[in-house]
């Protein structure tokens, strides 16, 4: 994986772009009862829609650039998202690949030439991207300390609370209902 050089336009924040979770979801269907369905993939693939806006000057290094690398090769591009969420960040670098013909529109203004280019990518994230987000002490149905089921302890912090009730959903300081 190469790094998109900060030199070139980032993609545009006016503009913004699009992403799309791809399910994968495959349908078998079934002469009685219900239809089979199953994921084709582990980790949901995004299908991406950026655009780049930039002045005219910047036009023929940035397509050089995306034709010599885009293409061929994973690029860690900086954008919004799950990643950046995680992060605390406006934007994280991810690994994405053009997939798409680069659309060149023309973009005249008050004696300025600008250059609004679009192209799609795709975006594989790591199983460690889409994982559960931690949110402290969770507890689902009792708690750490005797749980309705062992299973459902959600990071299990504190190993015991501060009081001796039992927590429907939430934390012992910010519980959402008590019994």
């Amino acid at each position: 994986m190469i790094t998109y050089p900060d030199t070139l336009p980032c993609v545009s924040r006016a503009e913004g772009f699009t992403q799309d979770g791809l399910a994968g979801v495959v349908r078998s269907p079934a002469e009685a009862g219900a239809s089979r369905q199953r994921r084709a993939f582990e980790n949901l693939p995004h299908r991406l829609s950026l655009t780049f806006v930039m002045a005219q000057e910047e036009l023929a290094d940035f397509v050089a650039w995306v034709n010599a690398n885009a293409w061929d090769r994973w690029v860690a591009l900086a954008l919004p998202g799950i990643v950046a969420a995680r992060a605390g960040t406006t934007t994280a670098r991810i690994p994405v690949r053009f997939t798409s013909d680069l659309s060149q529109e023309f973009v005249a203004g008050d004696g300025l030439w600008f250059w609004r280019v679009r192209v799609e990518a795709e975006w594989r994230p790591s199983a460690v991207a889409l994982s559960p987000a931690p949110f402290g002490g969770w507890v689902v149905g009792g708690t750490p300390g005797a749980p309705s089921s062992p299973d459902w302890i959600i990071a299990g912090r504190p190993p015991t609370p501060s009081n001796a009730h039992r927590i429907l959903a939430g934390t012992p300081a910010a519980p959402s209902g008590w019994l």
